[in-house]
């Protein structure tokens, strides 16, 4: 039943819009720092703690988490806290707009409302450590063969322009490509998409996505439907 609910909330669900959207990329993080994430200042894929620092930064506890980067590329970037996208914003249609085709992405970011629109979007947001994000960069999710962690007891793993998350997790940063794509008209592949539906179903919300999900929609003026939709 809950696989039909979800693949009918796909085909037929409408968000509705409202809220003001962040004026600058580092407006955004500022906010989503300090209005959602101020009492659960926890990294998405490492589970590492941090501590906030300058206007929409932090600084990671490695410690915390037992976290280990030294040997990959990027050190410069272990104690950073990013804001990552979930759905790299090159993912999205912001990326065919004139203002980044031919411009950029933050010529998008200044002129654009529709394009700030999607790449502000709080909902595709999470705190992350610097190194796993530039590690990442635009890849997309999926599963690997094997278990090699390659940053201590961090289960993260790249290869070959994929990233696969560990399995605590899958299910919220599913639900958050099925917003996107809905909300936003953000392009998943067939197989890809039904590899967010079982995700999704595997692994339901959990009281910290319930509350982000609360404060995100008093913000934005709206909520995740696919995470709306385990409370009925």
């Amino acid at each position: 039943m809950k696989l039909i609910c979800l693949l009918f909330f796909t085909a037929f669900a409408c968000l509705t819009h409202g809220g003001d959207i962040p004026t600058s990329w580092s407006k955004a993080k500022q906010i989503i720092r300090d209005k959602v994430y101020f009492d659960h200042r926890i990294t998405k894929y490492c589970g590492c703690s941090y501590e906030v620092k300058g206007v929409s930064g932090g600084v990671i506890d490695t410690s915390s988490c037992g976290y280990n980067g030294s040997e990959m590329k990027y050190q410069n970037a272990i104690n950073v806290l990013d804001w990552e996208h979930v759905v790299p914003a090159s993912l999205t249609p912001a990326k065919e707009m004139n203002c980044w085709v031919n411009g950029s992405r933050n010529i998008c970011e200044r002129t654009s409302k529709e394009a700030k629109a999607i790449i502000f979007d709080f909902h595709n947001l999470v705190p992350s450590i610097g190194q796993t994000n530039r590690i990442r960069s635009n890849s997309r999710y999926g599963i690997i063969e094997g278990e090699e962690q390659r940053l201590g007891l961090c289960d993260f793993e790249w290869s070959k322009g994929i990233t696969e998350p560990s399995e605590r997790i899958r299910g919220e940063l599913a639900r958050v490509w099925l917003y996107m794509s809905y909300r936003h008209n953000v392009v998943i592949p067939e197989d890809e998409r039904l590899m967010f539906l079982r995700w999704s179903l595997s692994d339901p919300p959990d009281e910290w996505e319930y509350t982000r999900n609360a404060r995100i929609k008093e913000l934005q003026g709206n909520s995740n439907i696919f995470i709306d939709m385990f409370k009925y």
